[in-house]
């Protein structure tokens, strides 16, 4: 009896420190993340998103199911970066490629479930392809069809988005000064998405 007794205590206390370390992590990554959303609006190139926790395989980054908030505030980041990148000295053979891995990013961020923050990836991807439209040189530049189509995902995911919605306005007026008929510069629906659920995320940025 005794040591189904011990036994149950031990149980018990080795539960209540779980749960004081879980309560600590969790802690840890809010505040992580509020702090490092506060450094990127200041200065996006120093903020950073890693919480000092304690409990092995990090259970409260599950729980919080942070994931994919992470990454997309790390792609926001280089979304940054690599809009202000010029050609480099490699004749811009680092900077495409560091485009297209934050292209490929951000097409999965777009698919993901949070609709809100779905919508801010498919905003940095219409104005990463409103860059690639005005492109000049030996590879022509790349349809602008394709970021009116991110940009209309974008205000349809989240009507809230203001930042998408502007950005669409104003490359809508650009092509009907170009005496482009709107509706042919690409579909009401915008690109297939499967979007499903709700959540939050950084803003996204105008072209």
């Amino acid at each position: 009896m005794r040591g189904t007794r011990l036994a149950c205590v031990i149980v018990l206390l080795a539960a209540a420190v779980f749960a004081a370390l879980l309560a600590a992590d969790l802690r840890s990554w809010r505040d992580t993340i509020r702090s490092g959303d506060v450094q990127f609006s200041q200065r996006h190139a120093g903020a950073t998103w890693a919480a000092s926790t304690t409990l092995p395989f990090d259970p409260a980054l599950r729980i919080l199911d942070l994931s994919d908030q992470l990454a997309f505030r790390r792609a926001a980041q280089r979304f940054v970066t690599v809009e202000a990148a010029g050609n480099g000295v490699d004749n811009g053979y680092s900077e495409s490629q560091a485009r297209g891995n934050l292209e490929t990013v951000l097409t999965r961020l777009s698919e993901g479930r949070n609709r809100r923050q779905s919508a801010q990836a498919d905003n940095l991807l219409g104005i990463l392809a409103f860059a690639d439209s005005q492109r000049q040189g030996p590879g022509g530049p790349a349809p602008v069809e394709r970021s009116v189509s991110d940009f209309q995902a974008a205000a349809q995911l989240d009507p809230e988005n203001d930042d998408a919605k502007l950005n669409l306005e104003l490359l809508l007026r650009k092509l009907v000064a170009r005496g482009v008929r709107p509706g042919s510069a690409g579909s009401n629906g915008g690109p297939g998405k499967g979007h499903k659920g709700a959540g939050g995320g950084l803003p996204g940025s105008g072209y």
